[in-house]
Formats: structure tokens, sequence, C-alpha cells
């Protein structure tokens, strides 16, 4: 090894010990079995439906109970986006969603708080 990269390590290797990684939060998975209840077309196109099951691999997941009534756009099961409308379930269908979501700490109008985001994707069989 050259003096020159051992200098360089000698700089770096202070900034890596100090700089400790940052810890980034896991999304947290729901398996919910749904009852479509309503399409719901105003002010924009939702499902509403009633949450028959749930099943989730994590303790700490907070899922919804069931009976609980759920309003949502329904996305693609990578759920990198909104699931086309002729797609969806109607009124009195069954569905499958892996409700996942992810706590952390918005920043709007110059302040943080405290958010979730939600993703409802079909989920994959």
């Amino acid at each position: 090894m050259n003096n020159r990269a051992a200098r360089y390590g000698l700089v770096v290797l202070p900034f890596l010990v100090m700089c400790q990684p940052a810890q980034a939060s896991k999304w947290e998975i729901c398996r919910l079995e749904l009852h479509v209840t309503q399409v719901v077309k105003q002010p924009h196109p939702k499902l509403q439906a009633q949450v028959m099951k749930v099943s989730t691999t994590s303790t700490t997941a907070e899922c919804p109970k069931e009976g609980v009534t759920l309003t949502f756009i329904p996305e693609t099961p990578d759920y990198q986006s909104t699931l086309p409308r002729r797609q969806w379930p109607g009124q009195g269908q069954s569905m499958r969603i892996d409700y996942r979501y992810l706590d952390g700490n918005c920043k709007g109008e110059g302040h943080s708080y405290a958010c979730r985001i939600e993703h409802y994707p079909l989920a994959r069989n």
C-alpha cells in the first residue's frame, strides 16, 4: 500500500465510524379478505369494503379488525400504480389485498408530523 492510500484511509475511517447508517422503517403487511359493499363514485372513484378475514406474519402490524369498513383505491400487486377501474371487483364481490403501511415523519409547510403511508395492492395468489 502506498503512502497516499494509507493517508486517504486515515482521513476517511473516522467519518465511517462516526456516521451510523440510518435505520429504515419496514413495511408492515396485513393480508385482508374483503367483501365489496359499494363502488363510490363521488368525489372520485374508490371501493368501500368490509374486512371479512385478517392474517399477518408480523406481531407488530396494526391490521384493520374484522368487520371494519375500509374505503380505498385498489393498486396493482406491485403497488406501483392504481388498478384500472375495469379490473375492480363490483359490489357484492370478494377480493384479497395485501394492505401495507409504513409509519414515518412527513414534512409540510415547514413542519414535521407523524404520518402513515398506506398501499392497498391486490394480493398475489
